[in-house]
């Protein structure tokens, strides 16, 4: 597993006039399975015989902007017999979700050293099912309370992340007193599964495995990145365009190439409608976190919104060395933005993700 710290920022000087946001981050920690699978490796060994039929599968694995993945289940080994049935899938997936989040909540709870104030724990998944949910299995190995309120949020895609703090940013604004603990867990790798298509080779040429979790408590003013606000939009005419069912054989993705022009249309508007209550404009931005739902994505977004190489470099960078780890990314991000960009005090960052709907999530971060 890897884990990495996020390095908070110093508060606002003294008398500083910001408005207060509506949770401040205490704590992030991101994790992800030990195997690490080099892109051009797994086609020359694998995937060029699965998709054989398909003439530009090579291309598309050249050009998705991934290097390397982590990956619970490596395909040059886990699918060398054939494809295994949801059973062992769903086995896989419980066991690996538990293993990264182990490191995520404990994580966070070693910087704290505060879980008997934690009164809320919300957590996404959207690659697996079981019952009792993951929280629920952390929350006993943890010690936390026993009137812990929790949520656990499944099947929303890449954007889940976002309904997540958003659940825990009301719960905060309820129960000021207490913190909440909020992250997601995706093991994507588990879901090859026998359609040999050009789309399918886009899927599988992109996911990774990960999770991350956040501490988070009301802004007090004090020390810390502080999020500001958050901003949501459906564009309910091109639910075609992504998916995610459960089929015999395995969850079954589809992902329209068309997905990067249906946001290209919308972005400029949509990040305006997040910053206008706040004062702000896109050039008031100084760092961004751009779900790479696909490199076109980002190519796609940056343009539209005249964004630096510099300040796309994080996306770009989680794309490159983790692929598109589904609700777990802009997390990933966002530690990178942390720990790498080192955002000064009073700067800005706008979070965005994407996923079935079409559902357009964004966040604004002041640090």
């Amino acid at each position: 597993m890897t884990d990495s710290r996020a390095t908070l920022t110093e508060a606002p000087a003294a008398g500083s006039t910001t408005a207060r946001g509506v949770a401040k981050l205490l704590a992030l920690r991101t994790a992800a399975p030990d195997t690490v699978v080099p892109q051009q490796s797994a086609f020359d060994e694998y995937y060029r015989a699965v998709f054989q039929d398909v003439p530009q599968a090579e291309e598309i694995f050249r050009g998705s902007g991934v290097s390397r993945r982590h990956m619970a289940w490596d395909p040059r080994t886990a699918y060398a017999d054939g494809f295994p049935p949801i059973k062992p899938r769903m086995a896989a997936w419980e066991e690996n979700v538990l293993a990264m989040s182990r490191r995520t909540v404990g994580g966070v709870l070693d910087a704290a050293e505060l879980r008997e104030h934690i009164g809320t724990f919300v957590f996404a998944s959207c690659t697996g099912y079981a019952g009792p949910t993951p929280d629920i299995l952390l929350a006993k190995e943890f010690g936390l309370r026993q009137d812990l309120r929790r949520t656990f949020i499944g099947h929303m895609g890449c954007n889940a992340a976002f309904n997540v703090l958003k659940a825990a940013f009301d719960a905060l604004a309820a129960r000021p007193g207490e913190l909440a603990l909020a992250g997601s867990a995706e093991v994507c790798s588990v879901h090859l599964r026998p359609e040999y298509t050009a789309e399918q080779a886009v899927v599988n040429a992109l996911f990774g495995d990960a999770g991350a979790m956040t501490l988070l408590g009301a802004d007090d003013g004090g020390p810390g990145p502080v999020f500001l606000g958050t901003h949501t939009e459906t564009h309910p005419e091109t639910t075609h365009a992504m998916s995610w069912h459960i089929e015999d054989d395995a969850f079954r993705m589809t992902l329209s190439p068309y997905v990067p022009f249906y946001l290209a249309e919308s972005i400029e508007p949509f990040v305006k409608r997040l910053l206008a209550p706040h004062g702000l404009d896109v050039g008031d931005i100084g760092h961004w976190g751009v779900h790479p739902g696909g490199p076109k994505i980002i190519d796609f977004v940056g343009e539209k919104l005249d964004l630096t190489p510099d300040q796309l470099a994080p996306s770009r960078a989680v794309l490159a060395e983790h692929g598109n780890c589904s609700s777990a990314t802009i997390l990933l991000i966002l530690d990178r933005i942390l720990r790498e960009a080192r955002p000064a005090p009073g700067e800005h960052a706008v979070l965005m993700a994407f996923g079935p709907g079409l559902t357009m999530e964004s966040a604004l971060v002041r640090f």
